[in-house]
């Protein structure tokens, strides 16, 4: 469809996969700012949604109809929750939206059929990975996951360290698990983890728990890989049977692992982003407060965090002594006097 002038010719002289990878490489970068969080694997999920349906439907752009769409969304449904569906159909409507503004092709697509069988936009955080665990079963999982690393298995000690960065700092899925040895600095007292968050800021979150470093260091030191601080390397590595390193650590293959350490723990559905949910339950139970519990979490919006923790169970009392003090009064009173009691 496009040729490497980015000009747009008549789809019917095109292989159609070919043609359509091609306009959704293009649509994709053109619409996923150069600075965007995770930039990478946005372009891919978007060309995978786009592509993913051409391949199921084997029509070209022009031929598409609703009906299409709706097939597709009712095979997804098969095997995806609301929030997968929602977004990939989403991305194949952007991508007809884009192409439907090219003044060459536009001439044949005068409609957006993903746009007409979209489903409606899932609540947020409704589902299983939004449930936060209690400090029970959170204790459970470190359990079975610090059995493991006790043996000396570099998964098992990999993953302890892994979970422990994820339940007490509250960053996000990909935050964690895209580390690299520069994003983190030791300290005396703890470390401090740099990365960029949401929204393309870089920050740095300080760590002082010392259960943190130490399970860093064990994996670290475990498998030889101590000299990945402050070098360009990834922080988290796939192993093998004998323990040693290899390609990067998806966040996949953790969450693969979560879901059977969470099985052997008793704890059902289990999911990366649970952490951050938990770790939110348990700053909004320990501060009382949900502006501290926001800022804990980064986000922009003090609704978002209204979603993730939905109450305050008791509002922490920070100010009744300062008062009291400040006003030096005391419940031991003075006797009254006869001419007092008497009125």
């Amino acid at each position: 469809i496009v040729s490497e002038s980015q000009a747009l010719i008549p789809v019917h002289q095109l292989d159609v996969l070919a043609g359509v990878e091609r306009a959704a490489l293009l649509w994709a970068d053109s619409t996923t700012g150069a600075t965007s969080f995770h930039r990478s694997e946005l372009l891919h999920a978007k060309c995978f949604a786009v592509l993913s349906f051409f391949r199921f439907i084997n029509k070209d752009l022009s031929e598409v109809k609703v009906a299409d769409v709706r097939a597709w969304r009712e095979r997804l449904e098969e095997r995806h929750k609301p929030a997968t569906v929602y977004a990939r159909i989403s991305r194949l409507s952007s991508f007809y939206e884009w192409v439907m503004k090219d003044p060459t092709l536009g001439r044949f697509i005068t409609i957006n059929p993903a746009r007409l069988a979209r489903p409606k936009c899932p609540k947020a955080y409704q589902t299983e990975s939004a449930k936060a665990w209690s400090d029970e079963q959170l204790k459970a999982l470190i359990g079975v996951i610090t059995k493991r690393a006790a043996t000396g298995d570099m998964v098992g000690l990999r993953d302890r360290a892994l979970l422990l960065f994820y339940v007490t700092t509250g960053m996000r899925r990909n935050e964690v698990i895209a580390l690299r040895g520069t994003n983190i600095e030791l300290k005396d007292d703890g470390l401090i983890v740099w990365s960029r968050v949401k929204g393309g800021d870089y920050v740095g979150r300080e760590v002082r728990d010392p259960m943190v470093c130490a399970a860093l260091l064990d994996y670290l030191k475990g498998c030889d890989r101590m000299n990945v601080i402050q070098s360009e390397r990834p922080l988290w590595t796939r192993h093998d049977r004998a323990g040693q390193p290899g390609a990067q650590l998806t966040s996949h293959s953790f969450d693969k692992n979560l879901k059977r350490y969470a099985g052997e723990a008793g704890i059902k559905d289990a999911h990366v982003h649970q952490t951050r949910h938990t770790f939110a339950r348990m700053v909004a139970e320990q501060t009382g407060s949900m502006t501290e519990t926001q800022d804990a979490l980064g986000h922009r919006n003090l609704s978002t965090t209204r979603v993730y923790v939905n109450r305050i169970m008791v509002k922490r009392d920070k100010h009744s002594r300062h008062i009291t003090a400040r006003l030096n009064i005391s419940l031991n009173t003075p006797a009254l006097t006869d001419e007092e009691r008497n009125g």
